[in-house]
Parts: C-alpha cells; sequence; structure tokens
C-alpha cells in the first residue's frame, strides 16, 4: 500500500487488560507492510516460545554487554528479568521499507522518546498511542475475566494502571476504548492518518 514516505516506529502502550495486545494482532493482519518488533527477554522461554520469533532469548551477560554497548533502544528490568528493543531490530525493517510496531509499557515509550533526538535514523517516524480503559474498575473486571492473574496480581496491576494513565499526555494520541471494533477502527485511522502525513 503505502511505498512512498518514510516507515515509522508505531508504539501502542496502555495497562494490562486495556485491550493493546489484541489491536496489534489486527493490525499485524490488516497492513502487510507493519512488522512486529521482537523484543529482548532474560526470561527462559515458556513452552512454544522460539527464539527470534517470540522473543529474542539472551542470558544476562549477554544483555548487559548489549546494553553496555549502547545497542538497546529501551529496556526495563521486571521482577528480576531484563527486557528491551534493540535498535537494530528497528532498523533492518526500516531498512526493508517496512513500518514497525511495537507494543511496550510507558517508561519504554519515554525512554525511546527522549533518545529519538539522538538519532537521525528515528527522526520523523515515532508515533505513539496510549490505550486508555474506561475505567479501573472496568479494567480490573476484564483483568478477572482473563483469569490468569489472581487478586492480588490483578490489584497490582490496577495500581500501575493507575501511574500510566497520569502519562497519557505524553503520547502523540489517546484512544479511549469501547466496543473492540470501535477501537480497531480507531487506531486503524490512527496509523493511515500517519501514513499520509507530509513529513
Amino acid at each position: 500500500m503505502f511505498v512512498t514516505g518514510k516507515s515509522l516506529l508505531f508504539i501502542i502502550s496502555g495497562p494490562a487488560g486495556s485491550g493493546k495486545t489484541t489491536l496489534c494482532h489486527r493490525l499485524l493482519s490488516e497492513f502487510q507492510n507493519l512488522s512486529r518488533a521482537v523484543t529482548v527477554t532474560t526470561r527462559a522461554p515458556r513452552e512454544g516460545e522460539k527464539d527470534g520469533r517470540d522473543y529474542y532469548f539472551f542470558s544476562r551477560e549477554e544483555f548487559d554487554a548489549r546494553y553496555a554497548a549502547g545497542d538497546f533502544l529501551e529496556s526495563a528490568l521486571v521482577h528480576g528479568r531484563a527486557y528491551g528493543t534493540l535498535s537494530e531490530e528497528v532498523i533492518q525493517h526500516f531498512q526493508k521499507k517496512e513500518d514497525v510496531l511495537l507494543s511496550i509499557d510507558v517508561q519504554g515509550m519515554r525512554q525511546i522518546r527522549e533518545r529519538a533526538s539522538d538519532f537521525d535514523w528515528l527522526s520523523g517516524r515515532l508515533v505513539t498511542v496510549f490505550i486508555n480503559p474506561p475505567s479501573l474498575d472496568e479494567l480490573r473486571e476484564r483483568l478477572r475475566r482473563r483469569g490468569s492473574d489472581d487478586e492480588e496480581e490483578i490489584e497490582r496491576r490496577i495500581e500501575s494502571a493507575r501511574k500510566e494513565i497520569q502519562a497519557v499526555s505524553e503520547f502523540d494520541y489517546i484512544l479511549d476504548t469501547g466496543t473492540r471494533e470501535e477501537d480497531f477502527d480507531r487506531i486503524r485511522s490512527i496509523y493511515l492518518s500517519e501514513k499520509m502525513r507530509v513529513r
């Protein structure tokens, strides 16, 4: 579809349970020129996960060496495990004239935004969207319906969401969630608008 103009780094952030994973899957299935950035983790692979497809699985030593070399666009320590996005992962897609979709937390988005001016290859390419749930009560119910977390973990996620929501003004766009179809129509419109922007 869009063969001219700059490739984009399209970042989607939002609390757990906000629907960002579903939106990412739908965007990737609709737009052939949009590729998911595979991120790095030091945690062990889960059953069915494949290195290079789901994550790049690094030892902590390898991660620390790449971090010291400045190879990460963003990184974080979560529950004792390191996660990050390698600059080369984004650059290789840009070289193929592809847009890159990255689902990361607010902290990761901040790091990328802060570093964007340091990289000529990222200039004018960054688009950030925050997926905003209708309310914390609704978010709590969604997390309960998922059934993957106990109440203590749900409350920890709600507290994280409360902090993340305070950062919405740092994003280019805020998507207040409605139905799944409404949400997809909105995120699709944002992506298409950015692809048509004259830079």
